[in-house]
């Protein structure tokens, strides 16, 4: 007896897609969790100075999206006609005026989400800041802005700019851990204005990408416009870093033992 096998091929996700269905798809693949796959991704993207930003966007437009499945259906009316009750309202209200689903997270739960980072926040902060003698907890509040934008690159947004809110959480979180050694001295402020001095081109053409990206509704242009964000924040913390005022930092383990890290050789 004869047995016909399904081909298994990589797909862009349909369903399950955040930005371009590359880390789902991906996922889908290898059987493993789109979480997983897309956080993998943010730090790739990082460790590589984007190189993996540009791989993504490739697969982007190179991988077929995947195969829409035919099932039956039922067509729903707009409107219908009542003589009792008049002109009755169909359209389901998990779509908005605009066609697009709600979002997935209902006002409480977003809430709840930020209530949860701010006290995960503080809870970090309060407990780390004793192991780094001479800070303040209130000096780590960029991981504050570090936990929302990874929350926007997880969490799904269902709106017509779904790949916007996730790009921002990309920059969100690439420009909050930049912005960390200054608050703790370890970097001078004065890191901003070289770095912007020396690579304004590509703040520039982040923004502009991003912003056309938005406007004309391209994901791609979005998405191409933050990991040019991600590359300016990795070029300036390694060519333009403009030394702060903490000459060593000194860690304290919670066994007592203290270690001197040198941070201006």
């Amino acid at each position: 007896m004869a047995t016909q096998l399904t081909e298994k091929r990589l797909y862009r996700s349909r369903d399950d897609a955040f930005v371009g269905g590359v880390c789902a798809g991906i996922a889908e693949y290898f059987d493993l969790d789109p979480i997983v796959v897309r956080i993998l991704a943010v730090l790739l993207a990082g460790l590589t100075l984007g190189v993996a930003g540009a791989v993504y966007i490739a697969l982007w437009v190179r991988l077929p999206r995947e195969p829409e499945a035919r099932t039956p259906y039922d067509v729903l009316p707009e409107s219908a006609e009542s003589s009792a009750f008049g002109c009755v309202d169909c359209a389901p209200a998990s779509l908005k005026d605009d066609g697009h689903p709600a979002s997935s997270l209902p006002l409480v739960a977003r809430l709840a989400v930020a209530a949860g980072l701010m006290l995960l926040f503080l809870a970090v902060a309060i407990n780390v800041a004793p192991l780094l003698p001479g800070t303040q907890w209130w000096q780590f509040w960029p991981l504050a802005a570090l936990m929302g934008g990874l929350c926007l690159i997880v969490i799904p947004i269902r709106t017509s700019f779904e790949a916007a809110w996730h790009a921002l959480g990309i920059v969100l979180t690439s420009v909050s851990a930049s912005i960390l050694p200054m608050t703790l001295g370890i970097m001078s402020w004065n890191t901003v204005p070289a770095a912007l001095q020396l690579l304004w081109p590509i703040v520039v053409l982040g923004v502009t990408l991003f912003a056309v990206g938005i406007i004309r509704h391209i994901d791609a242009l979005v998405v191409a416009g933050a990991f040019c964000i991600v590359a300016f924040c990795l070029m300036a913390l390694t060519f333009c870093v403009v030394p702060g005022h903490l000459e060593t930092l000194w860690f304290q383990s919670p066994t007592g033992r203290s270690f001197k890290i040198t941070v201006v050789p």
